[in-house]
């Protein structure tokens, strides 16, 4: 096709459609039937269609590159909702609105270059459109809404919307207070301009980096260390807060999301509380865009270090594999312990401070490292329920506990169920191995609660004895169980004597007993059948009746 010789030259950053209604107005002709003289309609004008697009290329006498600018600034569609802009892949939402935004202080400046003929001179600039970018660097001016269409083709006819605006433009009328840009308006204008990026950003999206800079600053907004800022201004607050957050890098953003989480203490505030509109986007409006992944997973990363989240629940399009965190709630929930006894577990197992005040269902600790706590709590049993398992008498059972050879799980006072059941059953099983048969000589063997009121040994050291095969262990005839276990009184003896046991023992009678009526037999040879406890018992020899342990028993 011929070219033209009334044509523009394009003006930085310029859309097509822009520049093409230029052409129109310069030919004295509205936009659309342009087009349809050009041999295209305004549809394809819009669409960038491929034929439409060699048509402007030959009537503007447009080079290869000038073109390709033109295209760059205006963006491409690719795919049904995404387009490519500025060599970046955007939503079409963020670029094509029915509210076309201008810098006014840029086109008053297009008119005065012309001022006879000032819509061949004013240009719509493609940065305009992205609506993350809120001022015009330029002039140190806020975009302002210029026109409000629904249709495109009425969208885009630029000359007419701009003719019906045209003298308030002239007269400065749209223009407000000026106000200098930030250092986050200079970064997105620079990389919209050149694609340079020296910041954290610089392997997002501009899609992706600029919307979470503005959701974070948004929420930011909300932290006593920001003075309240004015509806009108609050997006560019936003924009400036998040920018200076996300561009310290993790640890910045970290310790941002840290703050948020703290404004919502309470036991029902989730974190779609704490992170408001930035936990909203990325799990709702932006969930399935690849875009934002690395946002997603630094925000889930962080929830799951503050809430308890649970295995299979899904935040933000992800799973935990295990649980990491329990709360004293969803802990009492899962073992079905009353919080306030689990409570008394937890601070006793150092899972957190008793001072804690947090409220139960954020009271958090590390799950994998209270597993077993939290597994056997339910299990535990009362002494009665361990003993019998035992087969041990009360006395019995209480030497163990006394001398620590069981030992509760917890020292809670008010925890009536502090044993573990398997504990009982080990220790049985572990000296039941040991057994080397069954006796009811009553001279050569004793039960092990007897030896141990005899000697003052203790429980503890027989049963380590035992384990270290210096004492033998049998079991008593027509007897089960801890009850039935019974040492050798001639091996009990010389441990007595080897360990120093017996010199103890005696150092704990009363002053005025010499020794006990079975330990004096056995001095001077009656060993049969106790012989000289019989002659106590019958009144032949004098004897006292004292208590010679601590635990009550009495001997003559």
């Amino acid at each position: 096709m011929r070219q033209l010789s009334l044509k523009p030259a394009p003006v930085h950053r310029e859309t097509l459609p822009s520049y093409v209604s230029r052409m129109a107005a310069m030919n004295r002709v509205d936009l659309k039937n342009f087009c349809v003289d050009m041999g295209f309609s305004m549809k394809k004008l819009l669409n960038l269609d491929p034929e439409a697009l060699h048509i402007i290329a030959e009537i503007a006498a447009l080079d290869d590159h000038a073109l390709a600018a033109l295209v760059s600034w205006t963006g491409e569609k690719s795919g049904d909702v995404r387009m490519i802009f500025r060599d970046e892949k955007f939503v079409s939402r963020a670029l094509k609105n029915p509210l076309v935004r201008g810098c006014p202080v840029c086109l008053r400046d297009d008119a005065n270059a012309n001022p006879s003929r000032p819509l061949e001179a004013m240009a719509i600039r493609g940065d305009w459109q992205f609506r993350e970018v809120s001022t015009c660097v330029r002039h140190q001016h806020a975009l302002i809404p210029l026109w409000r269409r629904q249709t495109p083709t009425e969208r885009f006819d630029i000359s007419t919307r701009l003719s019906e605006i045209l003298e308030d433009l002239l007269k400065g009328n749209l223009e407000q207070g000026r106000s200098s840009p930030s250092a986050y308006d200079l970064w997105l204008d620079q990389r919209l301009e050149s694609g340079r990026d020296d910041t954290w950003l610089a392997g997002q999206t501009l899609y992706a980096a600029t919307t979470f800079c503005r959701l974070l600053g948004s929420e930011l907004l909300r932290l006593p260390e920001y003075p309240d800022v004015h509806v009108a201004a609050r997006l560019r607050a936003a924009q400036k807060v998040g920018f200076e957050i996300a561009t310290g890098g993790r640890d910045a953003i970290d310790n941002a999301l840290d703050k948020l989480a703290a404004l919502a203490p309470l036991a029902g505030d989730l974190p779609n509380k704490a992170f408001g509109a930035l936990f909203g986007g990325l799990a709702r409006a932006h969930l399935n865009e690849d875009a934002f992944d690395d946002f997603r997973r630094i925000l889930w990363e962080r929830i799951i270090l503050i809430w308890p989240v649970a295995a299979d629940q899904e935040i933000l399009g992800r799973t935990l594999p295990d649980r990491r965190l329990h709360s004293l709630t969803s802990a009492a929930k899962e073992t079905g312990v009353g919080e306030p006894l689990l409570d008394q577990f937890l601070v006793e197992a150092g899972a957190y401070d008793k001072a804690d005040g947090r409220p139960a269902a954020r009271k958090t600790f590390d799950a994998l490292q209270h597993a077993s706590l939290l597994a056997e709590i339910p299990t535990l049993v009362g002494s009665d329920e361990i003993r019998n398992a035992m087969g041990a008498t009360k006395s019995q059972f209480r030497s163990l506990v006394e001398d620590r050879v069981l030992v509760p799980r917890t020292n809670i006072p008010k925890v009536k169920s502090p044993w573990r059941l398997q504990d009982g059953t080990d220790l049985m099983r572990e000296l039941n191995a040991l057994v080397i048969g069954v006796v009811e000589d009553q001279d050569q063997w004793e039960l092990v609660q007897q030896a141990n009121a005899r000697t003052g040994l203790g429980v503890g050291r027989i049963v380590h004895a035992i384990r270290d095969g210096r004492l033998r262990v049998a079991r008593w005839h027509g007897l089960d169980g801890y009850r039935a276990l019974c040492v050798s009184k001639v091996e009990i003896d010389q441990f007595a004597v080897d360990s120093g046991a017996q010199t103890e023992a005696h150092s704990k009678l009363p002053t005025e007993v010499v020794s006990t009526a079975a330990a004096f037999g056995r001095s001077v040879g009656m060993r049969e059948g106790q012989a000289f406890q019989r002659l106590v018992h019958a009144g032949h020899t004098p004897a006292s009746h004292e208590t010679i342990s601590r635990n009550g028993t009495k001997r003559f």
